[in-house]
């Protein structure tokens, strides 16, 4: 094994320790009551979750979990290609769309019904898009 192979294996294996034990502290501090989350996916004004923050928080951790587990497989860091990177940003924007939604919607209930119509249709066309584009991804990895 060339010394190069061997020093980016120690790097990634130092890499890894640091990530897992990041994941191991803040596991530790939630568990402990350090760390509160449970209103990380309501809406502040609210007691309901919000589809679109659950929507966001799990799309990108399944795209770095899984750019993680290429990367360990290949033995180099991957490209993310411009599609995966343009979905996180849809799926970013439709939070912030129905963020905006919401915060113009505190009126008749009639218009916030309207309101929550619009963000759920917003994130299920951007759960589509998603679903589409974990399609093609699968598909490229499997070639």
């Amino acid at each position: 094994m060339s010394q190069w192979t061997q020093l980016s294996w120690y790097v990634a294996i130092a890499l890894i320790v640091v990530i897992m034990g990041a994941a191991a502290v803040t596991l530790w501090l939630i568990a402990a009551g350090n760390i509160n989350i449970k209103n990380m996916l309501e809406e502040p004004d609210s007691q309901k979750a919000s589809l679109s923050r659950f929507q966001f928080l799990i799309f990108t951790f399944v795209v770095a979990g899984l750019f993680l587990l290429l990367s360990i497989e290949s033995g180099t860091f991957v490209t993310v290609p411009n599609s995966v990177l343009m979905l996180i940003g849809i799926s970013a924007g439709s939070y912030v769309v129905s963020k905006g939604i919401t915060a113009g919607a505190k009126g008749s209930p009639a218009t916030n019904a309207a309101a929550h119509a619009t963000a759920a249709a917003a994130s299920a066309a951007a759960a589509e898009i998603h679903a589409t584009a974990a399609r093609a991804a699968a598909d490229s990895v499997k070639r």
